[in-house]
């Protein structure tokens, strides 16, 4: 890793009701060790990982004709007819995008922070400082950092064409659309956001879903910091949830900014 690579990433957590602690989801899933991977279809930003899918032109199919092989050749002169696109042709672009865009849906995502102390993420992702926020280690998690623009990105539909016909290069066309799906508009700059995608060997989010868990080890996490708001009662159930050895923080209201303090039990702090 870089010497700018974070050494530790944070996920908020938000906790549905501290009266029933026993069965939210949050807790449940902090306490066995369990991640929440997302597809881009369950972010609350409409515009994260949207990606412009630009059509091909009929020059664009003339052209892969003069490179593509024998076979490949006569499988794209069916879609065209007299300079222009035949039934065929509109059939087959049109799955082309839906295949497409049904594949980035199964992909999972694990977003993180590289900020402990964002009054914006504790209110927005923490309900209100009553939620608590997982310390990991970033040594265990290859993330990258998420890329903030003013507009979405776009991607040429042609050279997903070609990478299929290997016309092209596969990995050049995997980075580009990796970079893309961790781009989000530059009001969402305040996050400070990191990316991890679950590999093929990890799985991949099922048809009609939009998450899947996955376990990690107990030596992920560094600690497990509380909200400035959080009951006592609440830190008290998840301190007797977790392993013994595990190290927890406090989020604390200062003057204006937000500091993270060792947490110790017998004094509240």
């Amino acid at each position: 890793m870089g010497a700018d690579y974070p050494k530790y990433f944070y996920k908020y957590r938000s906790i549905g009701s501290i009266d029933a602690l026993q069965s939210d989801h949050a807790v449940d899933a902090l306490l066995k060790n369990k991640a929440v991977f997302s597809s881009r279809t369950n972010f609350n930003d409409l515009f994260d990982s949207k990606i412009e899918l630009i059509k091909p032109t009929q020059l664009q199919l003339k052209e892969a004709m003069k490179l593509a092989e024998k076979a490949d050749k006569l499988f794209i002169k069916k879609f065209l007819n007299k300079g222009k696109f035949s039934t065929e042709g509109v059939e087959f672009i049109e799955k082309l995008e839906k295949s497409f865009n049904d594949l980035i849906d199964s992909y999972a995502f694990l977003s993180v922070s590289s900020k402990a102390t964002s009054n914006l993420m504790w209110s927005h992702y923490a309900n209100s400082h009553k939620g608590f926020c997982i310390e990991f280690k970033s040594e265990f998690m290859k993330a990258d950092k998420v890329i903030y623009q003013d507009k979405i990105p776009k991607l040429n539909m042609i050279d997903i064409f070609l990478s299929g016909l290997n016309l092209i290069s596969g990995e050049e066309m995997a980075q580009h659309i990796w970079q893309s799906l961790r781009t989000k508009l530059a009001e969402w700059e305040y996050e400070s956001e990191y990316r991890f995608q679950a590999s093929n060997s990890m799985g991949k989010i099922l048809t009609g879903k939009n998450f899947m868990i996955m376990p990690y080890s107990p030596e992920f996490v560094e600690s497990v910091i509380f909200g400035c708001r959080m009951p006592l009662d609440a830190k008290k159930f998840i301190i007797n949830g977790m392993p013994t050895g595990t190290k927890f923080k406090q989020a604390v209201a200062r003057n204006s900014s937000i500091e993270i303090i060792n947490f110790d039990l017998r004094i509240g702090l």
